[in-house]
């Protein structure tokens, strides 16, 4: 075996061992209680929470180590061509450390049909049959039905009340929380 085989041969070997090595990164765990895993955080994933300061950091992780969240934080702001139109430009990238007790509240992610859960589509719906109603009955000048009026107004209501009562972040405490996972070493 020639110094050109035996190197070949070598590195087919020892190269597929050092990927063995290899170890994944920590973890952070959002439960609600003691035994439902809601959303698993990896290093590469997406989070959007409020801090016990009340600033709203967005950002990808960039790793996780000692119950600390290490964040990408993108700075973007509309940026101006020599014509005088605008794009959205990332200016900066900063690296923010957060523990995970400085989280106090988490952003839901989205969810299929949110526009029915926040009442979006009943506000629109009624709001929208109101008005198309009174400028029907001004178009063709007939009278406008209070009870139609008072129906497409309560549908809005709802709408309202909807949007109220459902919430776009999970706040932690005693039902939920952030849960640090280390790997074995």
């Amino acid at each position: 075996m020639n110094i050109r085989n035996r190197s070949i041969f070598l590195f087919l070997f020892f190269f597929p061992c050092s990927q063995l090595l290899a170890q994944g990164s920590d973890m952070v765990v959002l439960k609600k209680g003691p035994e439902r895993t809601l959303k698993t955080y990896l290093s590469g994933s997406q989070i959007h929470f409020v801090t016990i300061a009340g600033t709203e950091v967005q950002g990808m992780i960039r790793k996780i180590q000692k119950d600390s969240l290490y964040i990408n934080i993108y700075d973007e702001r509309p940026a101006y061509t020599m014509w005088g139109t605008s794009f959205w430009d990332t200016v900066s990238v900063g690296l923010s450390r957060y523990h995970i007790k400085e989280v106090r509240e988490i952003f839901k992610p989205r969810e299929n049909f949110s526009f029915i859960k926040n009442g979006l589509i009943f506000m629109m719906g009624g709001s929208a049959y109101a008005i198309l109603h009174g400028v029907n009955a001004l178009y063709l000048k007939q009278p406008i039905i209070p009870s139609t009026m008072a129906i497409s107004g309560a549908v809005a209501l709802t709408g309202f009340a909807l949007s109220r009562i459902h919430k776009k972040t999970v706040t932690l405490g005693n039902k939920y929380y952030l849960q640090y996972i280390p790997v074995t070493k």
